[in-house]
Order: C-alpha cells, then structure tokens, then sequence
C-alpha cells in the first residue's frame, strides 16, 4: 500500500552569500515550492541526495565553483535544476558543474517549460546525467562557453511540437557552447498532432541560433537530430545518428520572415551592443562578431556539416540542396550511411 503526504512548506532551505558548504546523503522532499535555494554561493556542493517530489522545482543554485553531483530528481510538479553562473559581460566563467544526477518524471503540473536542468552564464559544465520522461523540453537555457557532455536524454517532448530535447535561441551573443557525447533517443511524440507541420528536435537551435559545436553525439529515434533554424558558424560532426526522420535540418529564416532580427539596428545587434562586442574581451574571444553585419548577416553562413554516420531507411540525412549549401557558404561533406 502506498503513502500519501500533504506538504504545507513552501521550500525546505534557503541560503545566500555563503561559501564551503556541503551537504550529502540526505532526503529533501515534499515541499510546495523550491527545495533548495542558494543565491550568490561559491564552493557549494550536493552530493548523493533525493530532492523529489516538490511542487516546483528541486535545487536553484547561482555563483561560482560550485558542485551538484549525484541527485536524485523525480516527480516534481515543475522543473528539476535551475544552475547560473558566470558574468556573460565579461566572460567570466562560473565553473558550475553538474554531473550524474537522475532526473525523472518532472513537468507533473506545470507541462510545458519546465526544463529537467535549466542553465544560464558562462563556463559551466553538466556532465553524465541522464534526463527521462519529461513532456516538454530537457536542457533550456543560454549562455557562452559551456560544456554539455555524456547525458542520455530519453523520451521527452512527447507531448509538444516545435520543441527541442535541447533547446535554445534567439540570440548572437550566446554562443562557444558545446554537446558532446551526449545520447538522445526516443525524441518524438506519444500524443497525436493534428495542427500545424509537427516537428520534435534533439538538438534545437532556434530562430538564428549560432556558434554551437555538436560533436560524437548518438541520436536514436528522433523526429529530428540537429536542427539549425537559420544560424551561423555551428559545427555538427562524427555524430551517428539511427532510425531519426530527418538527421539535420538548415534553413534560412534570416532571409525572410525572421529578417527583421538580423538587421542593423535590429533584437541581434541591440544585445550585441549590451555586451560592447566590437570590445576586448568578446572581440578577443568571438572575432567572427566584430565586422558581422559585414559578411552576411541574414543567412546562414559558415555550418559546417561533416563526417557524420546515419541509418535511416525511411528518413532523410539533411534537407538542403547542394544549391543551398553554395549560396550559404556552408559545409556538408564526407557523412556516410553504415547500416
């Protein structure tokens, strides 16, 4: 027979401006909002908890060199892990690391946007964790210079469309992010899409999302693997990709409905001037930006598509021509079909 809990607490913790704590091996459960939260915290680390069942979300943790390893998520209301950190201005990094949590089952109430880790700053890493049966989005977030690497992400999004298991976008100056040896598999719906041209991504870079490098990833089962939605400069390759509908999508929305955003004077360049690009340390750091509304703002210049593997009898590999390639300055070459 099962137990049934009432929660009348809205978090469990809530800390600030500390550092050097640790907290390990312990149950924190049931509460109505947030678990956990440490605003402004350095040298912080959770090790070897269950944070599940809350009506929000599990931990919220922003500062610097801080450790979240070994969490067990499951069956909150919300979301799982909310991590920041990290002076985008700057690019400095936070050195936030994530690494060989188990979230599971979260979005119960709250069905869409709620991410198993939702992430923003710079330099921070989420390492081997593996994220399952969430009905929207995975990993939504932003920010430069970040490492996503041996996650499996299975089964989610199955109740969305126009959705990715990773998903960010709309924005130049979030960029020097890499995902890697990650696996994705069972991307696609469980419901039935009667509206609109449905689509489910893996890896979904949106409305002109740019400088991503995505590297010896495995996608199994997906709607869609890699998905450029009209952005520049992203590496895809030595990626495998089996059973997918379509393994990699490029478009050229800068072109047309889009084209507003990547004018002079446009959302791009408004929040490229927030962060003075044409300045050391980002002209340092991303020199591609400096003369950007020089060289071809609006298409999708500089992808490089190469030494991919795929298996998919009744899928496509990519859906540009070779025509769209040229006129983009893009790559696509040497991806080779092992059954």
């Amino acid at each position: 027979s099962g137990q049934a809990f009432v929660s009348i607490g809205e978090s469990v913790l809530k800390v600030s401006n500390v550092s050097y704590l640790t907290f390990d091996s312990l149950s924190v459960r049931y509460a109505r909002g947030v678990a956990l939260t440490f605003s402004n915290v350095s040298h912080v680390q959770l090790s070897n908890l269950d944070v599940s069942n809350n009506g929000d979300s599990s931990i919220s943790i922003s500062g610097h060199n801080n450790v979240v390893s070994n969490i067990t998520v499951q069956g909150n209301g919300c979301s799982g892990l909310d991590i920041s950190g990290g002076d985008q201005k700057s690019l400095s990094s936070g050195n936030n690391t994530v690494t060989s949590c188990h979230i599971t089952r979260w979005a119960r109430w709250k069905r869409t946007y709620q991410p198993a880790i939702g992430w923003s700053g710079v330099g921070n890493s989420f390492i081997d964790n593996y994220l399952s049966d969430g009905p929207h989005t995975a990993i939504l977030g932003g920010g430069n210079n970040c490492m996503f690497a041996y996650n499996h992400v299975n089964h989610v999004c199955y109740e969305v469309s126009d959705s990715g298991a990773f998903y960010t976008g709309r924005n130049w100056i979030d960029r020097g992010n890499v995902l890697a040896h990650n696996t994705f598999s069972n991307i696609t719906w469980d419901e039935t899409i009667i509206l609109g041209s449905p689509s489910i991504q893996a890896i979904y870079l949106d409305d002109q999302m740019s400088g991503y490098t995505i590297y010896n990833n495995t996608f199994i089962n997906c709607h869609c693997g890699s998905f450029i939605g009209g952005g520049r400069r992203n590496k895809v390759y030595d990626n495998t990709y089996i059973n997918c509908s379509l393994d990699v999508h490029i478009d050229d929305r800068g072109l047309n409905w889009q084209k507003a955003d990547c004018q002079p004077g446009g959302m791009f360049e408004q929040k490229l001037k927030s962060v003075n690009y044409q300045e050391p340390p980002w002209a340092t750091a991303y020199p591609e930006l400096v003369r950007i509304f020089d060289d071809h703002p609006c298409v999708p210049v500089y992808n490089d598509v190469e030494n991919n593997t795929y298996c998919n009898p009744n899928g496509k590999f990519i859906d540009v021509t070779d025509d769209n390639v040229k006129q983009w300055l893009d790559t696509v070459k040497n991806n080779v079909e092992k059954c």
